[in-house]
């Protein structure tokens, strides 16, 4: 096992490199499916604690070389918009799927795409929520063209414009609303200037917008924040990157953000083999900055959200198995 990490920032890209084919690892707007067929259902894209439709956040396309049963691999996070249920230090307003395919599957060519806009069909396959890209069982009553996974989606696009569009609705292509995919990162940067203001930023919950800090304004929150031997690693080590939203390290260790937490619990087993669930990747808080999927940033957070899946990416239970996450917060 290697002991890099690697660094996810973000790119923009065309709306159709993000297409299934592709294979994306992409933030915001609606999951690229990967099996087109056998979708989460509804009730399990709810929140546990207020049950409203979670939000799609990110996924990450991760394949195991090693497995014929994950030549395509993508773990998918999705989470609640309603602040009351992001507690400190739970993940309960969040969700973590993990889907593969073999090589050869009913969905995409055995060789890889061209990366060319051109026609994949998916009429063949269910059907999926205009507003979330969820399993839609519903469709509006009037045209018929547009589905939905609930009928809180459903008021909520009624409300965005379908209202007005739905008597002459045309088939016409989906748009993304956000079109970033996660690539390495290759800058370099000033390390400690880097740091100073990550350490500031974060303590403000506010990583990732690194405008200038004072100096006087930078020893004021010094001064007011305990020693932390944890965190002044983690920013350390964030400052090499300081544009980075994901770090990916299969079997090692998370970066995590304080040692004051009362968040690092026991790593359940997976529910489908009963094996032993092994590190996988994090989602860094800058993240925040950039999901532009109707999130109330003042109450949505986190200061670490660390993915643990099955080591053996077992292959039991439905085509998308739920994985386990530790949301770690910088204060309790």
């Amino acid at each position: 096992m290697s002991n890099k990490v690697d660094i996810g920032v973000l790119e923009e890209k065309n709306g159709w490199l993000l297409h299934p084919r592709f294979f994306p690892s992409k933030v915001g707007g609606k999951p690229a499916w990967l099996d087109l067929k056998n979708y989460p259902n509804p009730s399990e894209l709810s929140c546990k604690s207020c049950k409203d439709p979670l939000i799609f956040l990110c996924q990450i396309y991760a394949p195991y070389e090693e497995s014929d049963d994950c030549f395509h691999r993508t773990i998918f996070i999705f989470v609640c918009r309603n602040g009351p249920c992001c507690r400190t230090n739970s993940s309960e307003n969040c969700l973590v799927l993990r889907c593969q395919l073999p090589r050869k599957n009913d969905y995409y060519s055995f060789h890889p795409y061209k990366e060319q806009e051109e026609e994949f069909p998916m009429d063949c396959w269910p059907k999926l929520c205009e507003l979330c890209g969820a399993k839609a069982p519903s469709h509006c009553s009037k045209c018929k063209k547009v589905y939905y996974c609930s009928r809180n989606h459903q008021i909520l696009d009624w409300k965005k414009g379908h209202k007005e569009r739905c008597p002459e609705l045309q088939v016409s292509e989906s748009i993304e609303s956000n079109n970033f995919v996660m690539t390495q990162d290759v800058k370099d940067v000033d390390v400690n200037q880097e740091m100073e203001k990550l350490q500031k930023l974060m303590h403000e919950k506010k990583a990732g917008t690194l405008d200038s800090v004072g100096e006087s304004e930078l020893e004021e929150y010094t001064r007011e924040m305990p020693e932390d031997k944890v965190f002044k690693k983690f920013s350390k080590r964030v400052a090499r990157h300081p544009d980075q939203v994901l770090r990916y390290d299969r079997g090692g260790s998370p970066l995590w953000i304080t040692g004051k937490s009362d968040s690092l619990i026991n790593i359940p087993n997976c529910q489908h083999c009963d094996g032993e669930r092994h590190f996988e990747f994090q989602i860094m808080p800058q993240l925040l900055n950039f999901v532009d999927v109707g999130i109330d940033l003042n109450s949505i957070d986190w200061g670490v959200l660390a993915v643990y899946t099955c080591k053996a990416s077992c292959n039991p239970g439905p085509a998308y198995k739920e994985e386990f996450m530790i949301k770690q917060d910088l204060a309790n």
